[in-house]
């Protein structure tokens, strides 16, 4: 008799866990689940900023982007902060089978500055090809009220960019939203989760 436990035991025990998203994403045999994936994993970076936040207001984009790539990194996850992808991507990540997912970090200080990450990511960054179809707007936000500060965000994206459609909305309970929109570069969809920290 093998005591050895299994991969579905250990993903069991690992269920709702930071391990346990890491574990999907090492196995994912597919893009959409290894983007679900990473996006759990993202998570606990990204509430451990939130945490720590009395600690993080002194530093910029780049120092707050380079903490979450270093815990990906820790955690398997191939992921480089300021690497070349028709520009200089805030975090990058790529896996098996072509993967490659983007994050644009913006420090909220004006909604202008917002726009200009998304058409960084959008038009630039984004290839849109076969598993690089998604990508995230990181917003760093220092101000009091951040879902108000999301949901102008979400307001003013739409009449700025009318080819956007907003697909998933959980602004109230989990701080962010999705679009789609056709990549510029690919002609193909291009879905970006907007993540408020």
């Amino acid at each position: 008799m093998n005591s050895e436990p299994s991969l579905a035991k250990i993903g069991a025990v690992l269920s709702g866990q930071c391990g346990g998203h890491v574990l999907a994403y090492h196995l994912s045999n597919n893009h959409a689940s290894r983007v679900q994936a990473l996006e759990g994993v993202v998570e606990y970076s990204y509430n451990s900023l939130i945490k720590n936040s009395h600690l993080n207001q002194d530093q910029g984009e780049d120092e707050m982007s380079v903490s979450v790539v270093e815990q990906l990194k820790l955690l398997g996850i191939q992921a480089s902060h300021d690497t070349q992808t028709r520009g200089h991507c805030d975090v990058h990540v790529e896996g098996v089978d072509h993967f490659l997912w983007i994050g644009e970090a913006k420090i909220h200080r004006d909604y202008a500055w917002l726009e200009d990450g998304f058409k960084q990511l959008s038009t630039r960054y984004a290839t849109g090809g076969y598993g690089q179809d998604h990508g995230e707007i990181i917003i760093y936000c220092r101000v009091q009220d951040g879902a108000a500060v999301l949901r102008e965000w979400q307001k003013r994206l739409g009449k700025a960019f009318e080819d956007v459609e907003f697909i998933e909305d959980v602004i109230d309970t989990r701080l962010w939203f999705r679009t789609r929109h056709n990549c510029e570069n690919s002609g193909l969809p291009f879905y970006i989760r907007h993540r408020l920290l």
